[in-house]
């Protein structure tokens, strides 16, 4: 899922008498950051900010009927997000009652603590989380919001777009775009394009993953969509061991101003990911989208030292790459 959080200010049609997860924003006026700041990777709260996360973390025991789960407060915003409970009666009256009051309250703690008068932009932002997998997002984006200022912010190096790149493994005519650390590219890597079959059976994902592991430990970099379940158990992999370097390429093209799902900040940060695609125009997925995918990536696996591995129902083909002899041995 794309780091950018879809915006449903109201689902019309849905009862929120069942009960709703909802992702809550709000902002200071105009963007001061009255809150603290941010310090490898996390919030350094100021006197006033603790006040306010302290009346954050009390919004549920004033406002009965609604939780608060995973929540963050930043130097100019926060996050929340809150749970409105089964049954309530007028649920969304509520909500609205909870964050003005929650806004009254800090407002009048910066009034005495700061001289200030108004901290908060107008209104608040909600959005109904409408699956496990949109409140999985949600957290993530939540837990990773202080490292993704932390770039933006304070190194912005990280966050930039790197255009066209520059590498023997992509084609000389074509226009590639990245993030992240672009020396992975480099055509003495270790390279290995990962294709995984939807047809590799549930029960074999593990063993498929403990082989990547392996090549890993090797030396290998990975390459891949990340597309189909085993290829997404592998990705996990990935992000959970830190000695492991790899290459998201994107199905279409990188716009302007693009940020990688927060899932990847961590290995971004690190130096240990970068996430790149070809060209300005957008390209709407399906099978010949996905081929000429695999086909991209194979292509530059096998421009340099390592291969490419295509993982099928009825088990592993290697084919290793064609410049000079590289030793290279296969990886599964």
């Amino acid at each position: 899922m794309s780091d950018k959080i879809p915006y449903y200010r109201r689902y019309h049609g849905y009862d929120y008498t069942k009960g709703a997860s909802l992702f809550i924003t709000m902002a200071t006026e105009p963007r001061r950051a009255l809150f603290g700041k941010v310090e490898n990777a996390a919030v350094a709260l100021s006197d006033f900010g603790r006040l306010v996360l302290d009346s954050m973390e009390a919004i549920p025991r004033f406002n009965p009927g609604i939780w608060l789960y995973e929540h963050v407060l930043m130097p100019d915003h926060l996050h929340m997000n809150l749970r409105i409970q089964t049954g309530v009666a007028e649920p969304l009256q509520v909500l609205g009652a909870a964050m003005r009051r929650f806004k009254s309250h800090t407002t009048t703690l910066a009034r005495k603590s700061l001289g200030l008068h108004t901290i908060w932009q107008q209104g608040y932002h909600d959005r109904i989380c409408t699956s496990r997998r949109f409140i999985e997002a949600i957290t993530r984006y939540i837990l990773y919001n202080p490292l993704k200022y932390e770039l933006m912010h304070n190194q912005p190096a990280y966050m930039h777009i790197c255009e066209p790149l520059d590498s023997s493994r992509l084609g000389a005519d074509s226009f590639w775009k990245g993030i992240g650390n672009t020396a992975l590219l480099e055509a003495d890597r270790k390279l290995l394009a990962v294709r995984i079959s939807q047809k590799v059976r549930a029960g074999d994902i593990l063993h498929v993953v403990s082989r990547m592991e392996d090549a890993v430990k090797a030396g290998y970099t990975l390459i891949s969509g990340f597309i189909s379940p085993g290829e997404k158990a592998v990705r996990d992999m990935l992000l959970e061991n830190r000695a492991a370097s790899f290459i998201h390429i994107l199905p279409s093209c990188m716009k302007n101003g693009h940020r990688p799902d927060s899932r990847y900040l961590p290995p971004l940060a690190a130096g240990r990911f970068l996430e790149i695609a070809e060209g300005n125009d957008e390209t709407e997925f399906g099978r010949n989208a996905c081929l000429t995918l695999n086909d991209q990536i194979a292509a530059m696996a096998k421009a340099g030292e390592g291969g490419a591995l295509h993982w099928r129902g009825d088990g592993p083909v290697f084919t290793p790459g064609g410049v000079g002899d590289s030793g290279c041995s296969t990886p599964c």
